[in-house]
């Protein structure tokens, strides 16, 4: 392969995206590329900075890629049809609630078949593509090695970007066809390489600082971008016989989903109650409207100084109406302006002072922004015990005002006893971050003058010990901060055996302020310092002449890799046996399913030889025929497990249930034995494995119990098939969409040809969350038309009331918030049922439906309408339902874990975490 001729730098913003350039044999200045892109539906234009923004057109244009305009024309039309606009793309790869390959963008709108729609990842892919295009449409002519795939090429991430966003914006990058040797750059280190470049010389870097002569400068940078705050500290070095400083990046803060995002939706909330005058809040296509107004008016206000009682005009169109007749109308003074963003997000707070944090948990179904707006209190807290500061430097274009600069070093000047940080010139801050993504490359091509940036957070693997009898969670230090980029860092003293052919899972935490950890060290785990990542798992393969049952002692060995991601493996440590097994991220359905995975050392409730006694009396139940004069079923087989553990099986913990399991899955020969043996063996499947997740390896028993699916039952009759409906209902939380579709599909000639289907498949597939949108609502409708024609006929309707309950969930449990059904489906279901009598024991299963489908959660997009909220709170609380009970219909409260676990027919096993 050719040697690339040019160092490209891509910053993929939030709000807006740019693509830089620096030839490998040039002196190291960049360029920065003019991008072609649609201003109008009939004009093209060139600007140094695309808008991330996506449009889809309901006739396609000319240049679209695949159908969808990226650019200026897709910024614009947020404020017309917001319904067919993808913004912020890049704000829900870090949404861990979300399935990020899911197609559900433009969030909450309905003016676009669900087939239609994108995914997080797709969306800053067509973001690269369009990059590519502008790229060759201008070089590429010249030759292959002028072609973009050709090229050294660096997208910049925020600094607070986690393992698992870094892995999905590569993961875009490799959608978009870019090459595998891309690699990402954290935006403050870009942002600080392009104030570099401006200055060669070393000298000329030492005299751009306060007290030049001194050995050490410490640089504070603050990104405030359109959708997060990244905040970086570097350390300048004066090394002996050395012109130019040794440069290191010494801390990184933590994800913060605060920037200009947060501006435009506080400058919206300050104008509703003025455009409605006390009337109806707006709908959702309204504020939609009303934000990109807001966003627009922000941005021309901030973009030059003014008087304080100058007055501006938003205007959104009223209901039913055109863009112009009927519109709503406010005024908005500059002063207002300046109030909302100087008191609002950069208030004066003290040094010591924290962000607010919710007090309890509520669950986020739009972007998870930031509890506290206030950017000051976030910055306070990041340089809290931390060196002071000599000089800052402003990037993004949040802060374009000089006045917002300025109150910021301000700000920092009062926290180190009125000693104020120089401020370092960025002409640019909205193009610093792809023209110093660049120069880095550059700079790595020549192997010389690069910032030391190594492992930006600590990375630590939980252990459990007992202490005086119960088990500590502690962590260890398995990745240091600033672990050195392509070595390995191997803990001593993990004393680790794990056995072949079965998967292994590992969780993981990560830190931005445990610097002085080092590797092994073991440390208490602080919710409050720490950040989970999805599980990391993998499967141990035997290798030739070992056998899956042996067990061999092994080591946890991390590393950062060159492209910038975390890399974990598990390396063995048996003689003669050298081999490595990666650990990858669980990204399927921990980290969204709503439980965390039961402690790895986490004991069984019960003795081991009653363990052992309960494991031998399902093989000789389910292993061999029912002898003369014996009964099998599963209540009689769970009855006699429970005398031989002494315990009720309610009160069997997840870990003893996940033990009996081995012995039921060595039963599976005798499923063929008689409908008796097969219809037990679901039975008890059901209960051992319930509810499908939250313990180690059940991805693994999941599939053994899909590939027994596959085979076919061996006796195909009614009795079998209500244990498999409950069996699949109970592990539903288990089952990804692709697993949840197929069992729904292969049923819908039962729903829909039966007037009442059986009630275990109703319940079944009311049970997946994960349904896409147009079957789920194809459901919802069809349940809502039989449970209103079997209410009307005083027939059993409520496995279709249950099943609605979780079908209209607004904080549905196993899925995330592209898993909502529109408000709409909710109004249809209230009108169908309203005229009945929820307090008749036949339809009390509505009470649950409603209390759930027309539950507020802050979010104008799923939100059914306050009126409608408030219609069916009233009706509820006739029916007998407290109002304690009903307040969550008219404001938004946290979920708690009994509204959790409620969402089970089952108990939940104890011993699984769930989390709120």
């Amino acid at each position: 392969m050719a040697q690339p001729r040019f160092s490209i730098g891509i910053d993929l913003g939030t709000s807006n995206s740019a693509l830089a350039y620096a030839p490998f044999d040039g002196d190291g200045g960049t360029e920065v590329l003019p991008i072609p892109q649609w201003d109008s539906e009939t004009t093209h234009t060139e600007a140094a900075t695309l808008p991330s923004a996506l449009y889809w057109p309901e006739a396609p244009l000319d240049g679209g890629a695949g159908g969808w305009v990226v650019g200026r024309l897709a910024r614009r039309k947020a404020g017309e049809v917001p319904g067919r606009v993808v913004l912020s793309a890049k704000s829900w790869l870090c949404h861990h609630a979300a399935d990020r390959s899911a197609q559900f963008l433009p969030w909450g709108g309905d003016e676009m078949a669900a087939a239609d729609k994108i995914s997080p990842v797709a969306a800053s892919a067509l973001i690269l593509r369009h990059l590519w295009s502008a790229w060759d449409a201008r070089f590429a002519a010249q030759g292959p090695d002028w072609h973009f795939d050709a090229q050294d090429i660096t997208i910049t991430v925020p600094a607070s970007f986690d393992a698992v966003a870094q892995r999905l914006t590569l993961d875009a990058a490799r959608d978009a066809g870019l090459p595998e040797r891309t690699r990402l750059l954290e935006e403050p280190q870009a942002a600080f390489a392009w104030w570099l470049e401006q200055r060669h010389d070393g000298g000329d870097i030492w005299a751009a600082l306060p007290d030049p002569q001194n050995e050490r400068h410490h640089v504070l940078v603050v990104d405030v971008g359109g959708g997060t705050t990244d905040f970086s500290l570097f350390e300048l070095r004066r090394d002996v016989g050395a012109d130019a400083p040794r440069i290191v990046r010494v801390a990184v803060s933590d994800h913060i989903l605060l920037g200009g995002d947060n501006i435009d939706l506080a400058l919206a909330h300050l104008m509703e109650p003025r455009l409605t005058r006390g009337l109806a809040p707006l709908s959702a296509a309204q504020w939609e409207h009303l934000v990109a107004s807001c966003r627009a008016l922000k941005e021309r206000v901030l973009a030059e100084d003014g008087a304080a009682e100058e007055v501006f005009t938003v205007s959104v169109p009223g209901r039913g109406s055109g863009l112009i007749g009927g519109a709503l109308t406010a005024e908005l003074s500059r002063a207002d302006l300046d109030t909302l963003l100087f008191d609002g997000f950069f208030p004066a707070c003290g040094a010591d002072e924290q962000p607010k944090r919710a007090a309890t948990a509520i669950k986020e179904w739009g972007l998870p922004y930031a509890f506290d707006g206030a950017i000051t209190r976030h910055l306070a807290d990041f340089l809290h015990d931390r060196p002071r500061i000599d000089a800052v430097l402003f990037n993004g274009g949040s802060l374009q005002p000089q006045r917002l600069r300025a109150q910021l070093r301000d700000r920092i000047a009062a926290w180190q006893d009125g000693i104020a940080p120089q401020i370092l010139d960025n002409g640019q801050l909205d193009l610093a971050v792809a023209r110093g993504a660049a120069y880095s490359g550059w700079l790595r091509h020549r192997h010389t003058g690069a910032i030391e940036a190594g492992a930006a957070r600590a990375v630590f693997i939980e252990a459990h010990r007992d202490e005086d009898g119960e088990t500590a969670r502690s962590l260890v230090c398995l990745l240091p901060h600033g672990a050195t980029v392509e070595r390995d860092f191997e803990p001593l003293g993990l004393d680790l055996s794990l056995r072949l052919d079965r998967m292994v899972s590992f969780r993981v935490h990560t830190s931005t302020r445990h610097d002085a950890v080092r590797l092994g060290d073991i440390v208490a785990l602080d919710p409050e310092r720490f950040r989970a990542l999805p599980p990391l798992e993998t499967v141990l393969r035997a290798p030739d002449g070992a056998t899956a049952e042996e067990t061999i002692p092994v080591g946890l060995v991390a590393r950062v890799n060159e492209l910038g991601l975390l890399q974990v493996s598990i390396r063995s440590r048996t003689p003669g046996l050298n081999q490595c097994w990666p650990l990858d991220f669980n990204l399927r359905q921990q980290d969204r399913a709503g439980a965390e995975a039961a402690p790895i050392q986490a004991e069984a409730n019960a003795p081991q030889d009653r363990i052992e006694a309960a494991a031998s009396r399902i093989e000789a139940a389910l292993g061999r025929p029912v002898g003369k004069g014996e009964k099998l079923t599963a209540p009689r087989l769970l009855q006699s497990l429970e005398q031989i553990l002494g315990l009720p099986r309610g009160a069997w913990n997840a870990v003893l249930l996940r033990a009996l399991w081995p012995s039921l899955e060595r039963c599976r020969d005798g499923l063929g034995l008689s409908v008796e043996h097969e219809e037990t063996w679901l039975a008890v499947a059901g209960f051992l494995l319930r509810p499908g997740f939250g313990v180690a390896q059940d991805e693994a028993r999941i599939d053994t119990l899909w590939r027994l699916r596959e085979a076919g039952a061996r006796f195909p009759g009614k009795r079998v098939r209500v244990q498999e409906h409950i069996l699949w209902r109970r592990l539903a939380g288990g089952l990804d969409r692709e697993r949840q579709e197929v069992l729904a599909n292969a049923e819908m000639a039962r729903i829909v040809q039966t007037k009442s289907a059986a009630p275990e498949l109703i319940r079944m597939v009311g049970a997946f969350e994960r349904l896409g949108p147009d079957l789920k609502a194809d459901l919802v409708r069809r349940f809502i038309d039989s449970a209103a024609a079997l209410a009307t006929e005083h027939k059993h309707c409520a496995p279709y009331l249950a099943a609605l309950g979780s079908l209209l969930n607004r904080t549905p449990f196993h899925s995330g918030p592209e898993g909502v059904m529109p408000p709409a489906l909710v109004e249809q279901a209230f009108d169908a049922l309203r005229g009945f009598d929820w307090a008749d024991p036949e339809l009390v299963e509505a009470q649950t439906l409603f209390l759930r489908a027309a539950r507020a959660v802050a979010d104008r997009t799923i939100d059914p309408g306050e009126s409608l909220r408030f219609k069916i709170a009233n009706r509820l609380e006739k029916c007998g339902v407290s109002p304690s009970r009903t307040a969550r219909l008219k404001t938004v409260v946290a979920v708690e874990r009994a509204d959790l676990i409620g969402y089970f027919s089952d108990d939940v096993p104890p011993g699984l975490i769930l989390s709120t």
